[in-house]
């Protein structure tokens, strides 16, 4: 998957203290339960209550590079 198709993902963020892990409510469940067999503190989220950018190196040693496609105010642009 390209940078930018990985960032329209559901995404989960994992917080050390308070130990909760946070699920966008669009994630697979089948992850999410597992987890919760294992022990995790898990809470839901709506989409789009985080922000990303990201950074691939390709096997030719180009980069390709992708902002947060998922908030209308986010912009960005690649040099």
């Amino acid at each position: 998957m390209t940078t930018a198709q990985a960032l329209k993902m559901p995404r989960l963020h994992d917080q050390l203290i308070p130990s909760v892990t946070s699920f966008e409510t669009t994630y697979d469940n089948t992850t999410v339960a597992f987890m919760q067999q294992h022990g995790h503190n898990v809470t839901w989220v709506a989409p789009g209550q985080s922000t990303a950018q990201g950074l691939r190196l390709l096997p030719n040693g180009t980069f390709e590079a992708a902002g947060e496609p998922r908030q209308l105010n986010s912009l960005g642009a690649v040099i």
